[in-house]
């Protein structure tokens, strides 16, 4: 991880919506988003298709029906102007499920043979993507990428404040439901919401202690397979040393010029350090001899090649409940870092529970129904 987890480097990251895909080689319909399709009855309709990302994409020795990869063969007569949602008529369809349920096996399909770091679809569906509206080289403003966020109640995003500090936040939008950010075939829509109000923890400081922001929306955001709620830590709860926890991001896959940003949400599984460790391993850096870890972090990661990065602030890193081989909740947000992915130097995340009361009283000011974000 980088501590400039905002796109600041030599060039501006833009998210680019693809040009609707061409039709494939083989296809005798039209080739169309799986959501504009009407479905085909089969006697395997519970079964998740798989897809390859390798079809239709740059240097694919293999070729599918339609050129894009999310896209299928609609039959003729069987294409629908409005998407349909998996979940027609369906109680997910209308209400939020209890928070931190994930969808471990994505929603309508797998990705099959695509890199083992990316994320399944609607996977962490609390998962938001932070946009800033920007002037870019004279031209008509344009949704640049800031860094990510995770929701905590249907108007409430939870973030880094380093993210949001000194903008504006008529400028701000949220997307939730976001997966790959160069296309919209994804079977369900991503939404998208104005931020009304940024809320910064009053002791946040220029050494990012207490880094942590609420971004107060304009609108809730609809539920949906991919669009959920994350749990905030019971109280006192923290994952043990050694606990496996996952976050991720679509921020840069190494350090420095030759990392490139991420297509496809990523995933990335990281252990929890012991700070006394952490600080040990940190003060071996450039930080120098006599850094100390302050206490609204805890530590993750020290895996080699496994790491958020820049670009991935905000993010929420969330573990397993104690008890529970479901439900996660957030113990931590992608904050900052020396380098991406060195073996034996951990990065370092809010700690969650430590900023806890803060959130909650924010949370109670909102009058957000404690429901939203309380692990049942």
């Amino acid at each position: 991880m980088n501590l400039v987890a905002t796109v600041v480097v030599a060039y501006l990251v833009v998210l680019v919506v693809e040009l609707p895909a061409t039709e494939g080689q083989s296809c005798e319909g039209k080739c169309v988003p799986q959501r504009n399709c009407r479905p085909q009855m089969t006697d395997e309709d519970d079964a998740i298709p798989e897809v390859d990302l390798r079809i239709g994409q740059e240097n694919s020795d293999v070729v599918g029906e339609c050129s894009h990869y999310l896209d299928v063969c609609c039959a003729p007569g069987d294409e629908i102007e409005e998407p349909l949602s998996l979940q027609t008529g369906s109680e997910e369809a209308t209400s939020f499920k209890s928070c931190g349920e994930r969808n471990n096996n994505g929603v309508g399909f797998r990705i099959g043979a695509g890199k083992v770091e990316e994320s399944e679809f609607g996977e962490f569906p609390w998962t938001l993507l932070v946009l800033e509206q920007q002037q870019l080289f004279d031209e008509e403003q344009k949704e640049v990428y800031a860094c990510v966020a995770s929701l905590v109640a249907p108007n409430v995003a939870l973030t880094v404040a380093h993210c949001v500090l000194n903008k504006s936040h008529t400028n701000l939008l949220v997307r939730a439901g976001e997966w790959d950010t160069r296309t919209e075939s994804e079977i369900l829509l991503h939404q998208d919401a104005k931020v009304k109000e940024v809320l910064i923890h009053e002791r946040y400081n220029k050494l990012h202690h207490f880094d942590v922001a609420l971004l107060v929306l304009e609108k809730p955001f609809q539920p949906a397979e991919n669009i959920q709620l994350v749990c905030l830590p019971p109280p006192g709860v923290r994952p043990s040393v050694g606990t496996e926890c996952v976050t991720g991001g679509w921020g840069k896959d190494k350090f420095g010029q030759a990392g490139v940003y991420q297509q496809i949400l990523k995933r990335v599984t990281l252990p929890i350090v012991d700070s006394n460790e952490c600080q040990r391993a940190l003060r071996k850096t450039r930080l120098g001899t006599n850094f100390k870890l302050h206490s609204s972090f805890l530590c993750a990661g020290g895996k080699k090649d496994a790491d958020v990065c820049s670009g991935d602030g905000g993010a929420a890193l969330v573990c397993l409940l104690p008890g529970s081989q479901t439900v996660y909740y957030q113990a931590g947000i992608v904050a900052w870092g020396i380098g991406c992915g060195d073996e034996n130097i951990p990065g370092a995340y809010v700690d969650v529970e430590n900023t806890r009361s803060w959130i909650v009283r924010n949370l109670n000011t909102l009058k957000v129904d404690p429901t939203y974000y309380t692990a049942s």
